[in-house]
Parts: C-alpha cells; sequence; structure tokens
C-alpha cells in the first residue's frame, strides 16, 4: 500500500480541513469510508506495521497532522497542521486542483477475466472497447454480433478457478496468521472457486484482507496485460484513468461523513445523491455487491452509534 500513502495523505487532509480536531476514532472511521468510497478496499494500519492508528499518523503523516494526547484518560485529538491557513485556501485549491489516482483495469474488463465459467464466452472489441459475453450455443444476439464481424473481436481467455484458488492457497502460506485462525481459511480455499468463495475469504481474512485484496489486483493485472500484449491491445483500452478532482472528493467525503452544513450547487453541478447515482451507472454489479452495499451499511450502522 505504499503507492497509495499520497492518497491517504490527501483523504486526511480534505476530512481534517472540514473538521479539525478530530478525535483519533472519529478519524480512523471517516478515513475507512473515504478510502473505500474512493476505490481502494480497506484501510489497516496493522496491514502496514503500525500496532494503532495513532502511531501510524505520528510516523507516516506527521507532517500533515499533529497528535495531542489527553492529559488524563480518552481519545487522542488530531490537528491538521496549518488548518487556519488550509480552511481559508481549501475552496481555492479543490477548485483548481485533481488528485491522480492509479489506473485501475474497466470493471467490465475485470469481470471478463475473474469468472471462471466455462460456458461463457466472453469477447473484446479491438476498436470500441466493448465486451461481449454469451452462453454459448443459444443463439445470443451478442454472439450473432461478434460473428457478424469476427475480424473485430479477440476473445478473452478467463483466469481458471484452478489458478485463482491457488492464488488463495499461496497467500495463506504467505502470511504470518496464527494457525487457530489459518484452519477455516485453508477450509475456505480447499473446494473449488468462486466469486461466493473469494467473498467469504475476504471477509474471513480480518486485518489481512487488504493485502489479500492487493495480492489479487497484482496477480490478476498480471494476467491482463499479458493477454493484452499477446493479442496486441493497448492498455488504454482496458484501463480506466482515475483522474479525480479534489472539489468532487471532498465534497464526496463531506456527504458521506454526514455533513449537516447546507449546500449550494452551481449551474450545471449535481446535487450529491444524484452524483451518487450517476456513479453507480458505471459500476458491474459485482463492484456494487462487493463494495457499495457493504460500505453504505457499515455507514449507516456507525451513524446509528454516534
Amino acid at each position: 500500500m505504499s503507492d497509495l500513502q499520497p492518497v491517504v495523505s490527501r483523504l486526511l487532509g480534505q476530512i481534517l480541513s472540514l473538521r479539525s480536531p478530530e478525535p483519533g476514532a472519529r478519524l480512523k472511521q471517516r478515513l475507512q469510508q473515504a478510502f473505500v468510497a474512493s476505490g481502494f478496499g480497506e484501510f489497516d494500519e496493522k496491514s502496514l506495521g503500525f500496532s494503532k492508528f495513532t502511531e501510524y499518523l505520528v510516523r507516516s503523516h506527521g507532517d500533515l497532522v499533529r497528535v495531542v494526547r489527553p492529559e488524563e484518560s480518552g481519545d487522542v485529538l488530531v490537528f491538521l497542521r496549518g488548518a487556519s491557513d488550509l480552511s481559508q485556501l481549501a475552496q481555492a485549491t479543490f477548485s483548481s486542483t485533481s488528485v491522480d489516482l492509479p489506473q485501475r483495469v474497466r470493471g467490465d474488463v475485470w469481470q471478463a477475466f475473474v469468472n471462471p465459467d466455462p460456458d461463457r464466452r466472453r469477447f473484446f472489441n479491438k476498436e470500441t472497447g466493448r465486451v461481449l459475453h454469451f452462453l454459448a450455443g443459444q443463439g445470443a444476439p451478442e454472439q450473432a454480433e461478434m460473428e457478424s464481424s469476427p475480424e473485430a473481436y479477440v476473445e478473452i481467455t478467463p483466469i481458471s478457478g484452478d489458478v485463482q484458488i491457488g492464488w488463495m492457497r499461496d497467500f495463506l502460506a504467505s502470511q504470518a496468521i496464527p494457525d487457530d485462525k489459518k484452519a477455516p481459511l485453508e477450509a475456505i480455499v480447499g473446494g473449488a472457486y468462486s466469486s461466493s468463495v473469494n467473498a467469504i475469504f475476504i471477509r474471513s481474512l480480518g486485518k489481512h484482507a487488504m493485502a489479500w485484496r492487493n495480492y489479487r489486483i497484482t496477480r490478476v493485472t498480471e494476467k491482463i496485460d499479458g493477454w493484452a500484449q499477446a493479442v496486441g491491445l493497448g492498455r488504454d483500452l482496458l484501463y480506466t484513468a482515475r483522474r479525480e478532482s479534489t472539489a468532487s472528493i471532498a465534497q464526496a467525503v463531506s456527504s458521506s461523513l454526514g455533513d449537516k452544513k447546507e449546500s449550494t450547487f452551481g449551474a450545471g453541478q449535481l446535487p450529491p445523491k444524484q452524483q451518487v447515482l450517476k456513479l453507480l451507472e458505471l459500476l458491474t454489479d459485482d463492484d456494487v455487491s462487493r463494495l457499495v452495499i457493504p460500505t453504505l451499511l457499515s455507514t449507516i450502522l456507525i451513524k446509528s452509534r454516534m
């Protein structure tokens, strides 16, 4: 996750510029929510080698935040360094800058590779980038479309279930997980692979879940890049450029974390709920079930306890 440290810094700055100081526990909750909402999975300082969130802040972001410990018992308070200056400059900065995030494989391309269903065939249009799925022998319109101009398409070879279950076993072998906790995980990966097995595996990994996601992303990406090179496709057709304005990130963080301040929307700017609906249209069903629904449920539960 070291390559994501700049993203964490930006999210911390954006959260604390809206509300500083923040109790450490509350800040961690908000950072986790913003991290997931930005598409990077779960944030866990323990996977980075830190036993406590406070230690992570001091050692990794001491130039950005100031941690004040209470004289007696109680949670620490986290201040944004130079908060008075940043609060005055925040709007100008947010409106004129953007955050360069790592590229990610398009959702439809990702699904075409990780779904190992042997009865389903997938074809990629070399000119438009469209992905066609259909079950062989059922006369689907997608099959007719591909067969009408076969020279425009190249077939996608999905990653087999055996390979993906092998990754899960290799990952377990590489992690320092106590035997009593590793045994149930080994039972999960003892059978055939499916998306459900992967979802259960992630939930059961606990603090190791983020490490597994990064491990899996690296290997799936390697497979996709290898296939693209073999068939002569450029990365620009397979990846989405994740360049996002800090204004939209700040607004998303503010609204998702329950900021009660009144909002005004300029000409042509959609309210947050409509922005969310537009974003949902870009996601696959698997993305929604894997990322959006758990995040919304977690947010509702957290807010109900505040």
